[in-house]
């Protein structure tokens, strides 16, 4: 009796213990995604001049064509978002 008792409580810890480990994590986001979303906020201004009615991807390609045209902050957010490309 005491052996079925052992075995059925080590099977529910076992139980427990895969449980948890198998429940999803909050995703963090990657470096890219933290990047694409910095050059999103630091090239606001400069996307509907250069890049009007684009998408989000789009622009990008866009504001990279137009390097020479946009400010600083975004040209820097531009390029760690390449740096980021070159990480995946």
């Amino acid at each position: 009796m005491k052996r079925t008792r052992l075995l059925w409580l080590s099977g529910l810890v076992a139980a427990v213990c895969a449980g948890a480990q198998t429940q999803p994590s909050t995703p963090q986001p990657s470096g890219w995604e933290a990047a694409l979303k910095a050059v999103g906020e630091a090239c606001k201004g400069e996307t509907p001049q250069l890049c009007p009615g684009l998408s989000a991807d789009t622009a990008v390609a866009c504001l990279e064509s137009n390097m020479d045209k946009v400010t600083p902050p975004c040209k820097d957010a531009l390029v760690k978002l390449a740096q980021a490309a070159l990480n995946l």
